[in-house]
């Protein structure tokens, strides 16, 4: 395994009822954010889920590319009417988020399984 590939973008989604649950591990960066849109596109293509957790506890990196599909993400949800948790966000994203003054429009919750209950 190539060290490029070690910090791949993988992408991988199921349901646990209503809810679509999207696990995102590796690099979430200008490399492999085109990936990620085109998953989500492809997820919305479908139809609208009532919700979407997006598991990230998995992510390793994020740079400010990541952080503008996160942002793409939250709207398209809104726009869809589709309830949106980010799961598993690690220290250095969160206070990404919060620096930029995001994380108050995102909703958190430290794993998936807290985030089903929560539904």
């Amino acid at each position: 395994m190539s060290p490029e590939s070690a910090n791949a973008l993988s992408i991988s989604s199921g349901s646990r009822g209503n809810v679509v649950v999207i696990r995102a591990v590796g690099e979430l960066d200008y490399d492999y954010a085109p990936m990620f849109r085109r998953e989500l596109t492809e997820l919305w293509g479908t139809g609208p889920s009532p919700s979407l957790i997006l598991d990230l506890t998995g992510l390793t990196f994020c740079d400010s590319t990541g952080l503008a599909e996160l942002l793409w993400t939250l709207h398209r949800s809104r726009e869809t009417g589709t309830h949106l948790v980010l799961a598993g966000v690690n220290r250095t994203l969160r206070q990404m988020l919060a620096t930029t003054g995001l994380l108050q429009f995102f909703e958190l919750s430290a794993s998936v399984e807290e985030a089903l209950e929560d539904h």
